[in-house]
């Protein structure tokens, strides 16, 4: 069964409206249907964010990090159309 859903109204600009619209009648969808999709992925995609900003304190207050070449290398990767994975920290606290 599904769960039960709030109604609440929104304002966007005529050119987001328009925009969903063609979505909506491109995917012969509601236009509720894709507003919730959009702010779904939003929810989910700020948690994902949350998360791995957590875990790079956890590791930044243990002592590990990146070093500038290594974070200069993944950006350069990035900038030129690459998606690497993300490295493992390069440097270590000196015990």
């Amino acid at each position: 069964m599904p769960s039960k859903a709030d109604t609440f109204s929104i304002r966007l600009p005529d050119a987001i409206k328009q925009q969903v619209d063609q979505i909506a009648s491109d995917t012969r969808r509601s236009r509720s249907f894709i507003i919730n999709e959009a702010v779904a992925k939003y929810v989910r995609d700020r948690a994902e964010i949350a998360r791995e900003l957590d875990e790079a304190l956890q590791g930044a207050e243990a002592g590990e990090g990146h070093s500038g070449e290594q974070v200069f290398a993944f950006m350069d990767a990035w900038s030129a159309g690459e998606k690497p994975p993300l490295p493992a920290p390069d440097v270590k606290k000196k015990i």
